[in-house]
């Protein structure tokens, strides 16, 4: 009887200890899975910050690009429109320097032609015609 009282103890606890084993791998592997969720959730959470902040980087940067095509296109009329300006004032500089180069020769040859006549006894009259 002593025998099969120390068998049915024995018994009881490897049968009590294999449940045991079982519950304890159950209860890792759901321990585990839950892990692997917080980290499935955290990757997805850090893929979406990095997605949006890319997004935002994305607009920043296209934003900036147009702010300065905008200002060079806007540099590059005003400079154009300087340009043209300086050439037409330069032009007109031009011709009125050229009309009072052309009067001033103009006098010189005047002045020349008086001379002459004055000196071979001419008609000062005739320096005075505009042909």
């Amino acid at each position: 009887m002593k025998n099969k009282a120390i068998a049915l103890a024995l018994l009881l606890t490897i049968v009590g200890c294999s449940e045991s084993n079982e519950e304890s791998a159950e209860e890792a592997k759901k321990e585990a899975m839950m892990e692997m969720e917080k980290a499935g959730d955290a990757t997805a959470e850090g893929y979406k910050e990095a997605k949006e902040k890319t997004v935002d980087a994305w607009d920043e940067t296209k934003d900036s690009a147009s702010s300065a095509y905008e200002d060079g296109k806007d540099m590059a009329s005003d400079a154009y429109e300087d340009g043209k300006d300086m050439a037409s004032d330069a032009y007109e500089d031009g011709k009125e320097k050229g009309a009072e180069m052309m009067d001033a020769g103009a006098e010189k040859v005047r002045e020349a032609c008086i001379a002459m006549k004055k000196k071979m006894g001419g008609d000062v009259s005739e320096c005075d015609s505009k042909d």
